[in-house]
């Protein structure tokens, strides 16, 4: 599958805009999801993309034509999406948007009843649906004997599908996730912010959610019209103008959003990049100081998550459960009673009393606190906890049958040491390791290797490359 393929994984659906994804794949993916809810609520939120508007028509039209009522509530983050399919009990959840892919894209992202992405069996069911209705269309050379076919569940034209609007998801967010933060001592800190919104939906919630905790902040790439003039992945070569403005403000910290505004990168008070992985490690290390009792609890996150996650965990003993690549993994595990923490990776931070998805404005709130609690700057708070090196790499090949050798090769080349074999393979050491796996979209594997050094790191990779 070539980069401007439609891209359909256990994600959801991605596609650059009129090229190979469509308003019409759109009411295609919208009436399959609406047959799949049975004529249920559907909570419908988007993000800020200048596609938005085609999409969006598509889908209210697929919904609707299935009988699915839609609550519409507008420019929001993803995970403000999946909170308000709990909290108004809703049958499910579509969020339109291509989170960090650069501007052009567009996507869809299928949310079910419990506020978590589709996992891999419901999107087979989407997948398999997708195909038999792609083939009906075909084969059938009427509507009529199309919509006999019975491939989707068309309403009657007196029980259409209805749609409101729902104008409050944003402040109710924000409003229910600091309910689990100490808003008071936050406030009193003084601490001086600035935030990177994207041009995304962050630029909608972070001027509540800092208000609400009165912090001093300043908001760049701060209006929500799509127009990304950075690339929508917050890495540090993609946020050099959030690491300018910090020094030239004297800010405490810096925090960089994606276009949905499910992953944060954190700046210190240097202008510095710490790392997304350490995003999630250290608002993780704050849960658990702060946690009564955090031994034997569960922490969860995917296998190629920093080391340092490990090590943390260690120091409060709690349990580590790792998941294959994708975030409903991690949220499935979460959704156990003994759960305090997870995420990926990638800046992105689940809390699960709050939600069951990557959040943002979670992470930042936790930060804050910690920051405000121990009066310690980024800097000195990242020197609390193990610093490792990443290296990421990637090979075509001709074929998905490579793989298999491929991963055969990494098994043979480490036999002895310790791997887990669930998602591709990965080699575990004492202070490394070696995650070998193959993308989900395109034939193209994976190489990710972790060490104290970025020479060290290098040389796994070389040793299978």
């Amino acid at each position: 599958m070539s980069e401007t393929s439609l891209k359909i994984t256990v994600a959801g659906i991605r596609g650059e805009n009129n090229l190979s994804l469509l308003p019409a794949t759109a009411l295609k993916f919208a009436e399959i999801f609406g047959t799949i809810m049975k004529k249920g609520t559907i909570i419908l939120g988007t993000d800020t993309r200048l596609s938005t508007l085609p999409f969006k028509s598509a889908v209210i039209a697929g919904l609707s034509a299935t009988g699915c009522n839609i609550i519409d509530i507008g420019v929001v983050a993803t995970p403000t999406t999946q909170i308000m399919v709990k909290k108004l009990k809703a049958q499910g959840g579509i969020m339109i948007t291509a989170s960090h892919n650069p501007i052009q894209w567009n996507g869809l992202k299928f949310i079910c009843d419990k506020g978590i992405f589709f996992d891999e069996e419901q999107m087979q069911e989407i997948f398999d649906l997708y195909d038999s209705y792609n083939l009906n269309l075909k084969e059938c050379s009427t509507n009529e004997e199309f919509v006999n076919k019975k491939a989707i569940d068309y309403a009657d034209v007196r029980s259409l599908g209805t749609i409101s609007s729902y104008s409050t998801a944003a402040e109710e967010h924000i409003d229910h996730l600091l309910k689990f933060v100490n808003v008071d001592l936050i406030k009193k800190s003084k601490l001086k912010v600035v935030i990177d919104s994207c041009n995304g939906a962050g630029a909608v919630l972070n001027p509540i959610l800092f208000k609400k905790l009165g912090i001093e902040f300043t908001n760049i790439n701060s209006s929500p019209d799509g127009k990304f003039t950075r690339g929508p992945e917050p890495l540090p070569e993609n946020i050099t103008l959030l690491r300018e403005k910090v020094l030239e403000e004297k800010a405490d910290i810096g925090f960089a959003q994606d276009a949905d505004a499910d992953r944060l990168a954190i700046v210190n008070e240097k202008g510095q990049s710490i790392g997304e992985d350490y995003t999630l490690v250290l608002v993780m290390k704050y849960l658990l100081e702060r946690h009564p009792n955090p031994a034997g609890k569960i922490v969860a996150t995917n296998l190629s998550t920093t080391k340092a996650f490990d090590d943390v965990a260690e120091m409060y003993k709690t349990k580590v459960v790792k998941t294959k690549i994708g975030e409903v993994n991690v949220s499935k595990v979460l959704l156990q009673k003994d759960a305090i923490v997870g995420g990926e990776g990638n800046g992105g931070v689940i809390i699960p009393e709050i939600g069951l998805g990557r959040d943002s404005f979670a992470g930042i709130a936790f930060m804050l606190e910690y920051m405000a609690k121990t009066k310690m700057s980024v800097s000195e708070i990242v020197n609390t906890v193990p610093r490792y090196e990443v290296v990421k790499t990637s090979k075509k090949l001709s074929s998905q049958k490579e793989v298999a050798g491929i991963l055969d090769l990494v098994k043979s080349k480490f036999s002895g040491e310790t791997m887990d074999t669930q998602d591709g393979v990965k080699v575990i050491f004492k202070d490394s390791w070696l995650h070998v796996r193959a993308s989900n979209t395109e034939p193209i594997v994976r190489y990710f290797a972790e060490a104290k050094s970025k020479d060290i790191a290098q040389s796994l990779i070389n040793q299978v490359f």
